[in-house]
């Protein structure tokens, strides 16, 4: 009956072939990108250094220097939901905030490793409007190019999804409730 029913529904256009059955995941030898989903927790911020150099940066006016460690997050399956942001950690960042002429947008760059992979970012972080989604909380969209990946990668990405608040620091936001500052979606590209 439910065979039936299901190739009735095919027919019928009601659920698409794909829909049907599940896509076939890729062979991990055969992949041409590593991809790492992971919690990025800011574990300190003070005055730059001579890290933050602009010949090391790529930009002036560094604000902050901030120190990050990489968490590996646990999603439950049945619908992508994250249910651990603190699940191991899997690496670290030294990182450098600074201004652009437009406010809403910051400056970064960073060195360090995830997944044992050593990995240095340059990109921007982009905030649509301030207190948002409350007050004193801001959402920021973030994209980085990573360079100097070791053999066998060739380039890579990361985005994050970051929320910044009164407590700058730490795992507990003001206002609480919020997993800060970022969760991050890292590609790692291999040459095919």
């Amino acid at each position: 009956m439910r065979v039936t029913a299901l190739v009735l529904a095919l027919s019928a256009g009601v659920i698409s072939p794909s829909a049907a059955q599940p896509a076939p995941s890729q062979p991990a030898e055969s992949a041409v990108e590593d991809v790492v989903i992971a919690r990025s927790l800011r574990e300190s911020r003070s005055a730059p250094t001579e890290f933050c150099a602009a010949a090391r940066t790529g930009f002036s006016g560094v604000q902050y220097e901030d120190r990050y460690t990489f968490w590996s997050v646990a999603t439950r399956t049945s619908d992508g939901r994250v249910t651990d942001t603190n699940a191991q950690p899997i690496g670290h960042l030294r990182g450098c905030v600074g201004p652009t002429d437009d406010p809403r947008v910051a400056n970064f760059y960073a060195e360090g490793q995830v997944s044992g992979i050593p990995i240095t970012l340059a990109g921007q972080c982009r905030a649509p409007r301030a207190d948002n989604p409350e007050p004193g909380t801001t959402f920021m969209a973030c994209s980085f190019e990573i360079r100097n990946l070791p053999t066998p990668y060739i380039g890579g990405h990361l985005t994050t999804s970051t929320m910044v608040s009164k407590q700058p620091v730490g795992a507990t936001s003001e206002p609480p409730g919020y997993v800060q500052p970022s969760i991050a979606t890292i590609r790692l590209w291999k040459r095919r």
